[in-house]
């Protein structure tokens, strides 16, 4: 069995929380677990140009497999559609120094989609950062809190060519952040319908 269809048979972050809802709708977003997706972290601890991957923090490049450079020297490599065994080769290419760590961290994230015009709304109200400006910038990512739990968060434009967020939290929080998003969604459909998709 190769190693992306072990991924996929596994039970997802939310059923293993035995959450039985892996989507949820409100009048301006959509939220739903992304199940299967393969998660290398590579962190390089050397002086190395590395020409195929982001540099700045924040930045973040590709479509699948994607690149997000979350700090210095600190990658992810997510796909949806690559398993994490080829993930792990090419993060190995791609770094070419002897002195980093790579690691196959896919079933230790759980990836939420959260999209529509209420998307940015529910993750300002729930964090310091400002994603309603962020979306002029296009494709990035940004590490925070929402809700006290550390979440990394990539925005990008998804196969169906709408904009999306897509949130990276530990597997073990993964129940209490859905719950908590699912909670707040109400007032940001008040401020979506309010203020609309304000810069």
């Amino acid at each position: 069995m190769s190693d992306k269809k072990k991924i996929r048979s596994m039970p997802s972050a939310l059923q293993q929380a035995a959450f039985a809802e892996l989507e949820f709708s409100s009048d301006s977003l959509t939220l739903r677990e992304l199940a299967g997706c393969a998660i290398v972290r590579a962190h390089g601890f050397g002086d190395t140009k590395r020409a195929e991957l982001p540099e700045k923090t924040g930045d973040a490049s590709g479509t699948d497999t994607v690149i997000l450079c979350i700090r210095p020297g600190e990658w992810l490599f997510i796909s949806e559609v690559v398993g994490a065994q080829d993930l792990l080769k090419r993060a190995h290419a791609e770094i070419q120094d002897q002195n980093c760590i790579v690691d196959n961290m896919s079933d230790g994230f759980a990836v939420f989609r959260l999209q529509g015009n209420g998307s940015p709304w529910l993750l300002c109200k729930l964090s310091g950062l400002d994603f309603l400006a962020g979306r002029a910038a296009g494709q990035h990512c940004a590490r925070t809190k929402l809700g006290q739990v550390a979440v990394v968060i990539h925005y990008h434009q998804a196969e169906n060519k709408a904009f999306v967020f897509d949130l990276l939290v530990d597997r073990s929080y993964a129940r209490y952040l859905w719950e908590l998003l699912a909670a707040s969604a109400p007032h940001a459909d008040e401020l979506a319908l309010t203020f609309g998709a304000a810069a």
